[in-house]
C-alpha cells in the first residue's frame, strides 16, 4: 500500500511537470539553463550559505554538549537528501537525522533538538511567507480567488503551527502515549520513560534557553534572506535584473505552494508550477518562471547527490 501511494505521488508530480513543459514550453527554458554556465557557481555558494546557517541554527538547538559542527553539517545534508526522494519529505528527513546521530548523541536529545529545530524553521518561514503576502497583497490587483488561496494556505500553516509549539510545551509525546494505551496499542509503552524525557527536555529549551531559541529563529531568517539573494542572483545572471523586492515576493509565495503540496516528493511538478504561476503574476514570462525553477532544480540536484556521497563516505 505504501509502495503504491509513494508512486501514486511520484506519478502526479511528473505528470505535473510535463503537462507544465508541453504548456509553456521547453526551448526558451532550457536555453537560460545552459546560459547560466559558470554561474551556477554563485548560485551554489550562497545555497552552501544557507546550509551553513540552517546547521548553526539546529546547533543552538541542543541542551548542553552537543556534536562538532562538521557532523551536524553532514547529518543535515544526507538526511535532507534522504527527504528529498521519499513521499514523507521533511519527515522522512527528519527521521534519517535522528538515525544518523545515534551514535553520536542520544536519542532524548538528538530527537528533541530535531523537534525544536524542524518548528522554529517553519515558525521563520511562517513569517517570511506572512510579509510577502502582505506585500504581494497591497501592490498588486489579485483575483479573488488567489487571495482566498493564499489566506487560506496561511491561517492553516499558522494553526499547525501554534498547535505544534502548544503541544511542545505540553508532554505530547506522553499524551499520544495515554490515548494508543486507552486504544489497547501499547507497542511503544516499554519506550514511555525515553518518551518523557524527551518531552521534558524540549520543554525546558523553551523556558529556560531563551538566548538559543532567538538565535536560532534568526539563522533561519537569515536563511530565508539567502533564498531571495538566489532569485535575485539567477535572474541578474541571466540578464533579466529584477528589484530585490520581487525576488522576496517569489521566494515568499513560492513557499506557501510548496507547503501546500509537501506530499509531493521533492515538490516535482509543483516547484516549477508554482514559479511559472508567480512569474506571471508578478507581470513576467511563464518562461523565465520555468527557467529559474529549472536552474533552482538542478542546484538542488546537485546537494542532494553532494548528502548521499557524504552518507556513503561516513558509513
Amino acid at each position: 500500500m505504501r509502495t503504491a501511494r509513494k508512486v501514486m505521488f511520484w506519478g502526479i508530480g511528473l505528470t505535473l511537470l510535463a503537462v507544465l513543459i508541453y504548456e509553456v514550453g521547453i526551448i526558451a527554458a532550457w536555453t537560460q539553463v545552459r546560459q547560466m554556465g559558470w554561474g551556477y557557481v554563485p548560485v551554489l555558494l550562497i545555497a552552501l550559505g544557507w546550509h551553513v546557517s540552517n546547521t548553526w541554527a539546529w546547533a543552538m538547538c541542543f541542551d548542553g554538549d552537543r556534536p562538532h559542527f562538521w557532523s551536524l553539517f553532514c547529518t543535515k545534508l544526507s538526511g535532507e537528501a534522504v527527504g528529498n526522494v521519499t513521499p514523507a519529505s521533511h519527515v522522512g528527513g527528519e527521521v534519517a537525522k535522528a538515525y544518523m546521530l545515534r551514535d553520536r548523541v542520544s536519542v532524548t536529545q538528538g530527537v528533541p533538538s530535531l523537534v525544536i529545530n524542524k518548528t522554529v524553521e517553519m515558525v521563520s518561514g511562517l513569517v517570511f511567507a506572512l510579509v510577502g503576502t502582505g506585500l504581494a497583497v497591497g501592490m498588486f490587483s489579485l483575483s479573488v480567488e488567489v487571495q482566498i488561496g493564499l489566506g487560506a494556505a496561511l491561517v492553516l500553516g499558522t494553526v499547525g503551527i501554534v498547535a505544534a509549539y502548544v503541544s511542545q510545551r505540553q508532554r505530547a509525546s506522553v499524551w499520544l502515549l495515554d490515548v494508543l494505551k486507552k486504544l489497547r496499542l501499547s507497542f511503544l509503552e516499554s519506550r514511555r520513560e525515553k518518551f518523557e524525557e524527551v518531552d521534558r527536555t524540549i520543554a525546558a529549551f523553551y523556558q529556560q534557553n531563551r538566548l538559543g531559541f532567538w538565535l536560532c529563529m534568526a539563522l533561519h531568517i537569515l536563511s530565508w534572506v539567502l533564498g531571495t539573494f538566489e532569485v535575485y542572483a539567477i535572474l541578474n545572471l541571466l540578464g533579466q535584473p529584477q528589484p530585490f523586492l520581487t525576488a522576496f515576493l517569489l521566494t515568499s509565495l513560492s513557499l506557501i505552494i510548496n507547503a501546500a503540496f509537501f506530499f509531493i516528493p521533492s515538490g516535482v511538478g509543483v516547484f516549477e508550477s508554482g514559479h511559472v504561476f508567480l512569474f506571471q503574476l508578478l507581470g513576467l514570462t511563464p518562461e523565465l518562471g520555468l527557467g529559474v525553477a529549472l536552474i533552482r532544480r538542478i542546484r538542488k540536484i546537485f546537494w542532494v547527490f553532494f548528502g548521499f556521497v557524504l552518507m556513503a563516505v561516513r558509513r
